[in-house]
């Protein structure tokens, strides 16, 4: 279960980093969701939002919810290689 979490974790940074360089390089966030809590700031907001999933993670691996956990790696994972993709397309 430690593992689980430790990969979210890391999804969740590599998420926030490439967040942050579409936004610098001129891309836009479609997650409703996170644009909202990006009227606080780009950063600050995108902070604000990996707090909330970490502590919602972390109450799957303390309850023993694997399955929630293995399915938001799998979505985040996917979400961290379009975020590359948008980043590889913006600095063409």
């Amino acid at each position: 279960m430690i593992k689980l979490f430790c990969v979210f974790a890391f999804l969740q940074a590599a998420d926030l980093a490439t967040t942050v360089m579409t936004l610098k390089l001129g891309g836009v966030e479609n997650n409703p969701l996170i644009q909202s809590f990006l009227t606080m700031g780009s950063v600050l907001g995108l902070v604000l939002a990996k707090i909330v999933v970490l502590l919602i993670a972390a109450g799957c691996a303390a309850w023993g919810r694997q399955r929630p956990l293995r399915c938001a790696n799998a979505a985040f994972a996917g979400v961290v290689s379009w975020n590359l993709f948008v980043i590889a397309r913006l600095l063409i």
